[in-house]
Parts: structure tokens; sequence; C-alpha cells
């Protein structure tokens, strides 16, 4: 069975434990190794992690999430936004996620968003072997 490992950045501790929920419950085949609830922290914990998915909210107290994947050199892990605040979409599709899930969770939109990305994580690894 393929894992496929995840970090979940969320400034709202709520937030992270309900994905964390959700994911242990439903989501068999992925591992959280990391989660953030600061920019920097999201920073060092993708890089050190070397994530297959990330969850992300995009507003973070003052600041957006896009300013870490800017920082970021490449982007080689899918990225599902979550956020409450659906008028980012577009300014989030220029980071070509994998999916875009709104607050409150659901247990469908995060296990269809996964399933999105481990289909394109499957995809990409039979393509490099």
């Amino acid at each position: 069975m393929n894992q496929y490992s995840v970090v979940i950045v969320d400034d709202e501790m709520i937030n992270i434990e309900i994905l964390k929920k959700i994911i242990t419950t439903h989501c068999l085949k992925l591992q959280i190794v990391g989660v953030a609830k600061t920019m920097e922290t999201a920073l060092l914990e993708i890089n050190a992690k070397k994530p297959d998915i990330v969850f992300l909210d995009i507003n973070m107290r003052d600041r957006q999430i896009f300013e870490v994947l800017d920082q970021i050199e490449l982007i080689d892990f899918q990225i599902i936004f979550a956020t409450a605040f659906p008028g980012y979409f577009f300014k989030a599709a220029t980071y070509n996620p994998i999916d875009f899930i709104i607050k409150p969770f659901s247990e469908i939109a995060v296990k269809d968003a996964v399933k999105k990305a481990t289909k394109k994580i499957k995809k990409t690894r039979k393509l490099n072997e």
C-alpha cells in the first residue's frame, strides 16, 4: 500500500485537529508528518519533511500563505488550499493546487481532495519510473 506524507498548515489549532481526525479516520493511506501554526514553521516543516501533500490555510493571521509558497524553490507536492475565504480562489489558482476546500471542512470534501492528490501523485511517480 502506498503511503503519502502530509503537512497541515493552519493558524487555528481547531482546524488542524479537525483535519487530523478526518485524515486519520478516512484517509488511511496518508501519514501526517508535520503541522504548522505559523508562516515560519510552515516553511520549515515543508522544506524539512518534503511532503507529498500539503493542506494550506490561506489567511495566516495578518498575512497570506502565498508568501511561504513564493519562498519554495520547487513546489513538488500537491497543494490543497483549505480556507474560509473563497475570494482568494483566483490568486490561489496561480499555484496550481489540486483542490480548494472551504471551512468548515466536510469529510466528503477532504476525501475528494485527497483522492485527486493521490491519483496525481501515482501518475507522476509512474511517469518517473
